[in-house]
């Protein structure tokens, strides 16, 4: 599946769309439940200021080619994160689990949410010494490490990785305008698929 390679403004508004059955009975009773496995889809405005032509035709062409029927992959405005050698626990000679957790955003470095969706696997370090994955340790997606052995006490466990949040989203709208010479805004609207 393609990626969506190029990065919208900033202000990108994003709606939840929730998909619900409803049947409606008499004296105004209604009942509603969750159509399909995921029924909360999000969808995406999005604008991009200023291209140049070039980059105008090029987003155009990848939208284009797609046809609104195509899915393809985007990473979700503001959730690409990456941290060095970031604290996550200190061993006790006892505990075997911790969650790797990594701060919000820059601005907000004391507010920690869990470390999910890397690009590729974080490297675990205990006391500075790299961990082999499989064999000194296993890694859950919701970011759950349980080492085979528990850590030393006072070692420092640290952990280095990266990741976004990456949607399959298709288009089925998009708007060009020419504002002067090699000056040209888009908007587009991307709705998220199920599954």
């Amino acid at each position: 599946m393609d990626r969506f390679l190029f990065t919208p403004d900033y202000g990108a508004q994003a709606d939840s769309v929730p998909r619900v059955r409803k049947a409606q009975f008499g004296e105004g009773y209604t009942q509603r439940s969750a159509d399909g496995l995921n029924p909360v889809l999000r969808r995406w405005a999005l604008q991009f200021s200023n291209l140049s032509k070039v980059d105008a035709d090029g987003l155009e062409a990848f939208l284009r080619a797609r046809a609104g029927v195509e899915a393809f992959e985007f990473v979700t405005p503001d959730t690409a994160w990456a941290v060095t050698a970031q604290p996550f626990g200190v061993g006790d000679g006892a505990q075997t689990q911790w969650l790797l957790q990594r701060p919000l955003s820059p601005e907000v470095p004391g507010l920690l949410v869990p470390a999910t969706g890397w690009t590729a696997p974080p490297t675990v370090y205990v006391a500075d010494v790299a961990q082999v994955e499989g064999t000194d340790f296993g890694l859950a997606a919701s970011g759950l490490v349980t080492f085979a052995a528990a850590p030393a006490a006072g070692a420092v466990l640290t952990f280095t990785g990266a990741g976004e949040l990456v949607a399959h989203v298709v288009c089925e709208e998009w708007h060009r305008v020419a504002k002067g010479f090699n000056a040209y805004d888009f908007t587009a609207t991307f709705q998220e698929e199920a599954g």
